[in-house]
This record gives C-alpha cells, sequence and structure tokens, in this order.
C-alpha cells in the first residue's frame, strides 16, 4: 500500500529531526499530562479528607446544640416542684403538663401563665429561639408571650400535620407567603416530646423554633477556597440550609445545584463547564446529610502554575531542539550521505572506490567496512563470471570440437555399408555362417553410430548396440564370457549415445585380448540415491599404472576446463569429456584398477526417464 510508505518520501535527516521533535513534545505533553493528573488527584484527596473531617466535626456540633437545646427544656416543662411545706403550693408546678392533659378547661388566667413559663424560657435562655408552641395531643395549641412567629408561618410548619413525635425530632421549617416572591424565611422547629408524669404516656409536644443564627455560626467557621461553601439538605432531598436564602425549602434538583449529587463521600461533578469537588457526611440525630463544595481550580491553585511552567519548558525544549537536533543530525547523516555517494559510483560501474573506516563500535563505520568487503567481492565475482564466460565459451567449443572427432572416428558410412554388404554376400554364397554374422554385427554397430538424432539415447537401445558390438568379440575369442545385468525400470532412462560401446572396447583391449580371450566383461545398471549407476567391470590384469595415470590426468583436465592431449580426446576420456559438459559434477566416469584382478569403470547419470 502506498500510504505505508509515505515517511520514503523524505529525507533521512528530516525524519530523524521529526522522530526527535515528534518525541521531546510528547514526552513533555505526557509528562504535563501525568503531573495534572497526579496534582489534580493529590487535591482532591486532601480536599476529601479535609471536607470528611469538617463535615463530620460540624454535624457533631450540630448535634450537640440540638441536643442541649432539648435537655434544657425539661426543666420549663416540669416547672417548679409541686409542694413545699415552707413556701407552699407553686401556681405553676407542672403546669404545661396539666394544660397538656386538660388544658380544655383552663382559665385564661392558667393559659396566661402557661404561656409566661414558656415566654421566661425564650428571655432567660436562648436568644435564637423564635418562639414556642405546645401542642396537646388532640391538636391544641398554645403560644410563647411575645414570640416573632406569625399565624402564617406556624400554619406553614411541616410538624402541625404530623402526628406528635415520642422522640426529639428536628424539623426544618420555610415560611413563604403565596402572594409575595419574597425570599423564604428558613427556621428550624425542635419538638421536644411530653410525658404523663403519672401515666409515662405521651400527651404532647413542645416546639421550639430556632432560628439558623447558630447553624451560619457552625458553619461559617471553616472555609473552603474563595468560593467554597456548607449546605445541608435533608432525608427528603430539600435544602435545610444554603448561603443563598433564596434555595432554602426546594429540592435539590429543582436549583442550580442540581448537578451537584449529595450523599457521596467523594466526589467530582460538572457545572457550567467546571468542575466541582464534593463531600458529604450524614448526621445520625437528624438524618441531614452536610455537604462541602468547592471548585476544583481552588483546591489545586498551584496547577495553573505546573501548567504554565510545562509550556515554558516545552517551548525551550522546542527552541534548542531547533537549534542543536539538525546539527547534530548533520553529524550522524553525514556519513551515510557519503556512504549513499559512493554507492552511486558502484552503480556506475567504477568498483574501485572504497570509504573511510574508523575503528570502534559505530554501525556506520561498520557499515563502512562491510562495503569495502562487498566492493571487494563484488570485484573478484565480476571477474569470475568473466573467466566463467570464457570457460562457458571454451567449453562449447570443446564440445563442438568434441563431437566433431567422433564423426572423424567413423568411416564413410556408404563406402562401409555397401563393402560390408557385399563380404556379407560373399559369406552366404560361400557358406561361411561365421563371417555372415561378424559382418552383419558390424554393420548393425556402425549403423548405430551414423545415426546422429541427438545426444541422449534410451539405456535400452544403446544396450542392443552393445550386444552387436559383443557378439564380434565373441565370434573373434572363442572363450570371451560377457554378461548385461539391467532392472527393466533402468531401460527406459536416458543416456549419452555411444557412451558403453568405448568403454567396453577398452576393456577388451586391456583385460580379454592380453589373455586372448579367456577374460569376462559383466555389464550391470542400477539407481543409486536418484542416480543411474552403470559399471562394466572385467577379470583382466588390470590397467597398467603409467595409462591409469595418463587417464586419470586427461579426466582432471576435462574438469578443470582444460584441454587434453590430442591422443587423449578418445575412449573413458572422450565419454568422461561429453558427460562432464552435459551434466556438470559430480556426473562422468570413474575408473577402478585392481592389479591382477580386473578393474571396473563406472559411469553416473542423472537418472532421466524417456518422455
Amino acid at each position: 500500500m502506498k500510504w505505508r510508505n509515505w515517511h520514503y518520501r523524505f529525507s533521512f535527516k528530516t525524519k530523524i529531526l521529526g522522530l526527535v521533535l515528534s518525541v521531546s513534545i510528547i514526552s513533555i505533553s505526557l509528562m504535563a499530562m501525568f503531573t495534572s493528573y497526579y496534582y489534580t488527584e493529590s487535591a482532591k484527596n486532601d480536599f476529601y479528607m479535609i471536607a470528611q473531617d469538617s463535615t463530620a466535626r460540624m454535624n457533631h456540633q450540630l448535634d450537640r446544640y440540638f441536643t442541649q437545646m432539648a435537655q434544657s427544656t425539661y426543666a420549663s416543662i416540669a416547672g417548679p416542684l409541686p409542694s413545699n411545706s415552707m413556701l407552699g403550693d407553686n401556681p405553676e408546678s407542672g403546669l404545661l403538663q396539666k394544660w397538656l392533659i386538660s388544658g380544655h378547661m383552663f382559665s385564661r388566667e392558667q393559659e396566661a401563665l402557661v404561656e409566661g413559663i414558656m415566654s421566661k424560657y425564650i428571655a432567660i435562655n436562648y436568644s435564637n429561639v423564635l418562639g414556642i408552641v405546645l401542642r396537646s395531643i388532640d391538636n391544641r395549641l398554645i403560644y410563647s408571650k411575645d414570640h416573632s412567629l406569625s399565624h402564617p408561618m406556624i400554619d406553614y410548619s411541616p410538624w402541625l400535620s404530623s402526628p406528635l413525635a415520642d422522640r426529639l425530632t428536628i424539623v426544618p421549617s420555610h415560611y413563604r407567603p403565596q402572594d409575595t416572591l419574597m425570599a423564604a424565611y428558613p427556621f428550624i422547629t425542635l419538638s421536644v416530646p411530653v410525658f404523663n408524669p403519672n401515666s409515662l404516656k405521651l400527651i404532647g409536644n413542645l416546639n421550639i423554633a430556632l432560628s439558623m443564627t447558630e447553624i451560619e455560626d457552625i458553619l461559617g467557621q471553616t472555609r473552603l477556597g474563595k468560593t467554597g461553601f456548607f449546605f445541608i439538605v435533608d432525608s427528603n432531598g430539600k435544602i435545610v440550609y444554603h448561603p443563598d436564602v433564596a434555595l432554602a425549602g426546594r429540592r435539590v434538583e429543582d436549583t442550580v445545584i442540581r448537578a451537584l449529587p449529595v450523599g457521596g463521600h467523594g466526589t467530582v461533578v460538572k457545572r457550567n463547564g467546571e468542575k466541582i469537588l464534593m463531600s458529604s457526611n450524614r448526621s445520625d440525630l437528624t438524618g441531614w446529610i452536610l455537604v462541602a463544595s468547592v471548585p476544583v481550580r481552588e483546591m489545586a491553585s498551584g496547577l495553573d502554575f505546573a501548567r504554565k511552567a510545562t509550556m515554558y519548558v516545552m517551548s525551550g525544549i522546542i527552541v534548542i531542539s531547533l537549534f542543536l537536533i539538525p546539527r547534530m543530525v548533520d553529524q550522524v547523516v553525514r556519513p551515510i550521505l557519503r556512504l549513499r555517494n559512493l554507492m552511486k559510483q558502484v552503480e556506475n560501474g567504477d568498483t574501485s572506490v572504497r570509504a573511510e573506516v574508523i575503528t570502534g563500535k559505530d554501525e556506520i563505520q561498520q557499515l563502512n567496512g562491510s562495503f569495502n568487503q562487498m566492493t571487494s567481492r563484488l570485484n573478484e565475482l565480476i571477474h569470475t563470471v568473466h573467466r566463467l564466460e570464457i570457460n562457458e565459451m571454451q567449453l562449447q567449443l570443446r564440445q563442438r570440437d568434441a563431437h566433431i572427432r567422433a564423426l572423424q572416428n567413423q568411416i564413410n558410412p556408404h563406402l562401409l555399408y555397401n563393402t560390408l554388404e557385399i563380404i556379407k554376400s560373399i559369406a552366404f554364397i560361400e557358406k561361411v555362417p561365421t563371417i555372415e554374422k561378424m559382418v552383419t554385427s558390424l554393420a548393425a554397430v556402425y549403423r548405430y553410430s551414423s545415426k546422429m538424432p541427438g545426444a541422449e539415447v534410451l539405456l535400452r537401445d544403446e544396450l542392443k548396440n552393445l550386444q552387436h558390438y559383443l557378439e564380434i568379440i565373441h565370434i573373434r575369442f572363442d572363450h570371451f564370457h560377457s554378461s548385461i545385468s539391467v532392472d527393466e525400470a533402468c531401460m527406459d532412462c536416458r543416456v549419452i549415445k555411444l557412451s558403453l560401446q568405448p568403454i567396453v572396447e577398452n576393456s577388451v583391449k586391456y583385460a580379454v585380448e592380453p589373455k586372448n580371450g579367456n577374460a569376462r566383461i559383466t555389464i550391470t545398471a542400477y539407481e543409486h540415491n536418484g542416480d543411474l549407476i552403470i559399471d562394466i567391470s572385467d577379470n583382466g590384469n588390470g590397467f597398467p599404472e603409467e595409462d591409469l595415470a595418463r587417464i586419470t590426468h586427461g579426466m582432471k583436465l576435462v574438469e578443470q576446463h582444460s584441454e587434453p592431449a590430442e591422443e587423449e580426446s578418445v575412449g573413458i576420456i572422450n565419454v568422461h569429456s561429453r558427460m562432464a559438459l552435459k551434466y556438470g559434477s559430480p556426473y562422468g566416469v570413474s575408473v577402478h584398477s585392481f592389479p591382477g584382478k580386473g578393474s571396473k569403470v563406472s559411469l553416473r547419470f542423472p537418472k532421466k526417464i524417456n518422455s
């Protein structure tokens, strides 16, 4: 694909420069990313730790405040002791319980005493108490005097429509007049259970309305960044307290802080594209959730400085890289460019060029050394190829000469055939069958020799010609014996024409004739390692040492592509030469002589089936 090779359009120097700059920029960018990430995570963890501690401590303070408020009302509920032998009866003793039990029978003066008891509690104890409302089990109400609660505010209070509380209950209340758009006025109501001192049954609730002053003081003691704040959400998801009073009493999901989840110990949310850190803690007494909220940027104020510092460092590295890296790359690329120029010279045919090599571990210098070895080897190969081309031409000429010499060794076939036919006719007329048979076999041998359809023939045809020749030898020597043992599977293999008869003729010369025909020649053919092996053995006296040395030397000259002496270029050497020219090494003739016992000549052919 072309897109995979796009980088080859640029120079090596450009690619190195781009690679180094890319690695530098990517490294700095990754460092900036990891720094920002871990810096932010560290700031978040610090915030969660601080926020958890702060919210837990504030919840504890609020719970203790509410508990103390409830405990301080018990004495007021009971009032003075009911009787004293020295001081006499106290009309206020147990008056609140009496009103709750049978207050509908109270006179106006008795109700005024009840209101006074509650008003004195407000005046003596707490300035942040807005008012007290006593509620009976039959929903009768009585208010403290000089309270700040209006009847619409009381009527809006959620505890009024709820069953009486049998334990301390903190109920958030929010008054929002229906006919105006003024901000809500939040306050908190503590519902303290009142029990009958005789039967210990619940008879009513003392409802104490508290302003948010104390809560504001407790939550205002801790700051979170510049704009961070705390707010309280009840178990129903309504805002109990928020620095923005207009949000009090509303559900979280209906306000601008709806994206801030509550109830989780630590989380990060987005609001108006800004990340906000949040942490919360639930009160065991009220069930309210105290939430701490602060923007991430305020808790990780050092992150901007780190980012700017990273940008400055990155810019500096890029500037330095643009100034220094090209010079460094040039030092690396210059030897490569020199080597490229030398390669162009070699490409143009000049193989004598050499590169300067400086000893060391530098890969370019090692490449220069390899280049010098390559050019030296290339010179050798060029000379070798040139020499082989010359030898090939010489081999082709020698092969042609060998073929011509083989033809020159033949007698004019027309004259020979006519003469042999005349001899055969005379022998037939004179009734000399031996001469007739000899002449017939000789004619067959020369007829086979004179036909030159190609360099290769079937082994079957070569053996048939050899049998005609052996018939002549049998007629010549009465005691001569010969045998041919060839596997039928080898009969259709191809061999060089006239390769067996010269070898057998050589055996006749060195083995049969010296023994006046009292000898034996054996021809065998078989397959060995995928090649065709033909062995011609005799039981003569073996080759004379000088003749064996001459034949062996002549075959080595043929293998070395040298021309043997003129008188040696017949018989075994001629056959070996033709086989070597045709098939190459390791094919050809091998001679084994056993003095006094005989000799064996082996011919190795590639096994080629007629096709």
